[in-house]
């Protein structure tokens, strides 16, 4: 650790200079300029002109000039040179991360002589070999989008449903939901412990994106081939700036609302056994909100405020399934109220420096109620909980342009998120499953008493520019992010004694089982015997990368990246070192203007585990898999041996211990190869083709060395408890008690490749387009940090390596012994096929039209091949549903809508329009109305693919619908812009 922080430390010590391209918050103008027969013109004022007041630059000997750290928006640039007429581009739009090349060219003439060039500015970055798009939120307004920035992201490709991770947490380019990185303001504000957007729960998953949608100035979406300074992720990265004061004061104050009443029917799930909690109903949703936002000049061209305040309403209505007891109660409401809110100052020093001090966040809170879908599942509302959640984050960050050549920027930064769930009642949660369906009582089972995370960031960057055979700009920077994440959990209801006279910390979920000696069986599915983990992590990273131009056409961007991570449980510690990440891009322009692009680049990228692996694996989480009880009141445990509910082990402890650490362990990463054509067909209008090709080449997860078998046989030493190994997976991989069987662990397999076609016009001439189409296979037997198959979100210690998965005595000894299902090789090579995030074919069109007399109508059209389906038995030591292929991943089973490998192709088309009411001066009054899903098709989006709800119990509802499309939703609202 000491080497590496002085080795970063002496890299910045030793360099003179920060960045070109690629700023956090900002973009960039660069340019050249030269006179008509096309010699460099040194000694040109460059006068650049926004809101915010005004910059001055003057181009070098090369005839070069470079504008850095520009807030995203729309400037004015001149150029003077005495003997030469002024140049004036109007309308130059400079956008987030993006470096803007405006070559200019110069008359002979008087300076008193002003040549404005109407023509529009580049829209090809030919500095960058990123694939992604850039969703600037006043275009977003035009659109139908709703009123979150994770939203947003469907608008890009690249980006697609990730399943079970939920909507907010979206697939980009192939990952699993739980690996994009979340920037904002240049804060990472992605989820310490799961990975996530915003506040995160194993039991809610994402509740909230920690900043308010119309505090949001731009959204840039990385789905591929980003530079060196970005890393943490192996999906894609999600940078996002804010909005800015300027020398006027502007504001709006607005109100939203998308009633019941506007609402199509939800087409109705029907199950036998409600299983799962698809099986309870919505009737209905709605959500209102309303605010205002105001920013403007404190001091005229030094500083400025940006405010905004957006108080939120969220109402879904459920039902209990028919034949449950709730059901003859009606309707219940689940409420949810969301306050975000944000405050920016922006303060410029001097012309070339400025500090940037952003706060945001969404304190939120559920009302009592059936906060989980399951609580109205139950014979009463004993399962009723209410949340409290939310984040608040927090940055400081100086911009300065020290010398023409010279650049820094350095920030502190702090991002906090938690949720707290409280019961209604403090109960065990008890399923009897003697009877069909289920009958279920008591309280919530598992609950967070408190998931808390706190990230403190120090970051601080520089660039250089130099020639040297070329032009330079060498960026380079240092991160470290101290992490602190606390999870104390609980199970509802009283503590007890296990079998083995050991004390629980926690209540417990009971199963009511038959058996054919004793009537019923009480089988303890789960308990903590401790329940709190206070983990850590530091984090530190360095890059460096240089932005080389040779002449007009050829830019090579050599760059690596160092990542250190080292997590820190109750019991165990330990560093992830020698993370090193190169990337290598090249991009050439055959007209060298600006035009043009056919790029390539190469890069590796490292995942960084979040800090559920130190709360649960380097913690000890010892806890019951199974206990086994005679008697309700769990006091007459079964002595093992005894046959009872088809076990002779009655009492399954794991992780009596920290989990043991592979000294020899290293992170996961993959292998991303990214090539592609962008060309310019005109005014902000650009089509383009690109290809992606990623491979994991390793991963970390934790294993147990025992195969399942040997833990019903009865006679093998250590298999009363599955203990833990964390290690890179593989072949090499140690295994025990192989029964004379040859049995290994295996290499994950993860391969994606993507082909995709674009086509972008910025809004100009009263119009503004989006459209792609995307070509996309991905293949495998390992999703990432989620398993959609049992919507398992813990990272790197996901139950797919828990047992060696070439295992012959799977199917050998388990299936006729004692009923296993499936065969536990098809969780590797032998089931290797479409996972659950491929979705072959894609396409999205977003456009508007603005009419001349004030109209503006969007358009949003999103048609996407449905996704693979393979069916699941339960674990049979964990009793967990969905754990076990029955088939290679994506072979089909049979549905209530016959034989299916893929739900049905999903299509929706939505619809904005909007109306300007002039009310006098700067003032006007917006009325606006989205329609979501126009034609109200409600496809089936999932069936039940579990053949067992649990070890043995075969599931009545396997192959029924167990979700649809959402129906029609219109939302209406009004912003009055002063």
């Amino acid at each position: 650790m000491q080497k590496v922080t002085s080795l970063a430390v002496l890299v910045l010590a030793l360099s003179v200079g920060v960045a070109f391209a690629q700023e956090t918050t900002s973009g960039s103008i660069a340019g050249k300029v030269v006179d008509a027969q096309g010699l460099v013109l040194p000694g040109v004022t460059v006068t650049i002109t926004s809101a915010q007041g005004t910059k001055t630059f003057v181009t070098d000997s090369t005839g070069r000039f470079f504008a850095p750290y520009l807030t995203p928006g729309t400037y004015t640039v001149k150029l003077q040179l005495q003997g030469f007429s002024t140049v004036v581009r109007d309308n130059v739009v400079v956008r987030l991360g993006q470096r803007l090349d405006l070559p200019v060219t110069m008359q002979v003439g008087a300076v008193s002589e002003n040549v404005t060039v109407t023509a529009g500015a580049p829209v090809v970055n030919t500095s960058s070999t990123t694939v992604g798009t850039n969703l600037d939120t006043t275009e977003l307004n035009r659109l139908p989008v709703a009123r979150t920035f994770t939203s947003a992201l469907y608008v890009a490709p690249g980006v697609s449903t990730s399943g079970g991770a939920g909507l907010a947490n979206p697939s980009i380019s192939g990952g699993s939901g739980l690996e994009n990185e979340y920037v904002v303001d240049g804060i990472n504000t992605t989820n310490v412990g799961y990975g996530a957007v915003g506040s995160y729960s194993i039991v809610f998953g994402s509740l909230g994106t920690g900043v308010p949608f119309d505090f949001l100035k731009e959204i840039q979406v990385k789905t591929g081939g980003y530079d060196a300074e970005y890393g943490e992720a192996t999906g894609g990265v999600v940078n996002v700036v804010t909005k800015s004061g300027s020398n006027q004061f502007r504001g709006s104050l607005f109100g939203y609302t998308r009633p019941s009443g506007l609402e199509a029917t939800f087409t109705p799930i029907t199950t036998i056994n409600a299983t799962r909690p698809e099986a309870v109903n919505t009737v209905s949703t709605m959500d209102g909100d309303g605010g205002i936002e105001l920013g403007g000049p404190v001091v005229r061209n030094k500083l400025f405020f940006f405010g905004a305040v957006d108080p939120q309403y969220q109402r879904t209505t459920l039902v209990a399934p028919k034949g449950f007891p709730l059901a003859s109660m009606g309707n219940f409401n689940r409420n949810r109220r969301v306050t975000p809110y944000a405050a920016k100052a922006t303060w410029q020093l001097t012309s070339s420096q400025r500090i940037d001090a952003s706060f945001f966040g969404d304190p939120s809170h559920g009302d009592m109620g059936p906060q989980r879908r399951t609580a109205l599942l139950g014979t009463d509302t004993s399962a009723f909980s209410s949340l409290a959640y939310g984040g608040n984050n927090q940055t400081v960050k100086y911009e300065g342009v020290l010398s023409p050549s010279w650049l820094v920027e350095a920030s502190v930064s702090r991002a906090a998120n938690s949720i707290t769930e409280t019961p209604s009642v403090n109960a065990w949660r008890v399923t009897d499953t003697t009877v069909t369906p289920n009958i279920r009582t008591g309280g919530v089972g598992y609950y967070e008493v408190g998931n808390n995370g706190v990230n403190l960031q120090y970051d601080a960057k520089s660039t250089n520019i130099f020639d040297w055979g070329g032009n330079h700009q060498l960026r380079y920077g240092l991160g470290f992010e101290n992490i602190s994440y606390d999870n104390t959990f609980n199970y509802s209801g009283p503590t007890f004694t296990l079998p083995d006279g050991t004390q629980t910390a926690t209540g417990a979920s009971v199963e009511v089982l038959p058996d054919p000696v004793y009537g019923q069986i009480y089988r303890v599915t789960r308990a903590g015997i401790t329940n709190l983990a206070n983990t850590r992590q530091h984090y530190l990273d360095f890059f460096v990368e240089d932005t080389y131009q040779i002449g007009n056409h050829l830019t090579i961007k050599p760059g690596i990246r160092y990542e250190q991570q080292r997590l820190i449980g109750n019991q165990e510690s330990f560093t992830w070192n020698n993370n090193w990440a190169p990337r290598l891009g090249a991009i050439y322009d055959p007209t060298g203007t600006g035009r043009m692009k056919i790029y390539g680049n190469w890069g590796r990228f490292y995942a960084k585990v979040p800090n559920d692996l130190a709360a649960r694996a380097m913690s000890a989480e010892p806890s019951v898999s199974l206990a086994d009880y005679f008697d309700p009141q769990l006091t007459q445990p079964v002595p093992n041996g005894v046959l009872a509910a088809g076990a002779t082990n009655h009492l399954v402890t794991n992780a009596l211990s920290a989990t043991t650490i592979d000294p020899n362990s290293r992170s996961s990463y993959l292998d991303e190869w990214v090539g592609g054509f962008q060309y310019e067909l005109g005014t902000d209008w650009s089509v383009g083709v690109s290809y992606t090709r990623r491979r994991f080449g390793r991963i970390l997860e934790d294993v147990g060395t025992l195969p399942m078998v040997d833990y019903f046989l009865g006679n093998v030493p250590g298999a009363n408890s599955v203990e833990y190994f964390l290690t890179n997976p593989g072949p090499s991989t140690p295994v025990v008690g192989a029964q004379g069987y040859p049995i290994s662990f295996e290499n994950a397999i993860h391969d994606y490749d993507a082909v995709e076609l674009t086509a972008n016009k910025h809004f100009s001439h009263n119009w503004a387009l989006q459209a792609s189409y995307r070509w996309s296979r991905l293949y495998g037997d390992y999703e990432g940090f989620f398993r959609n198959d049992n919507g398992q979100s813990d990272p790197a210690i996901t139950s797919l390596d828990d047992f060696p998965t070439n295992d012959p005595t799977y199917t050998a000894i388990g299936g006729p012994m004692f009923g296993f299902q499936g065969d536990i090789r098809y969780l590797g090579a032998l089931g290797a096929g479409p996972l659950p995030e491929d979705i072959p074919n894609q396409v999205k069109v977003y456009g508007n039209y603005d009419f001349d007399m004030g109209l503006n109508l969007g358009l949003g059209l999103n048609v996407s091949q449905g996704t693979p389906l393979t069916a699941f038995a339960a674990n049979p030591v964990y009793d967990n549903a969905g754990e076990i292929p029955m088939t290679p991943r994506g072979a089909g089973f049979q549905t209530v809508d016959g034989f299916k490998t893929r739900t049905p192709v999903l299509s929706t088309v939505d619809l904005h329009a909007d109306y300007p009411l002039k009310m006098g001066g700067d003032r006007r009054l917006v009325l606006m109305a989205d329609v979501f899903n126009l034609f109200n098709r409600q496809t089936v989006t999932a069936y039940d693919n579990y053949t067992e709800s649990q070890f043995t119990v075969p599931n009545p509802d396997y192959g029924s619908i167990i979700a649809y499309q959402l129906p029609l939703q219109v939302r209406l609202g009004a912003r009055f812009q002063f």
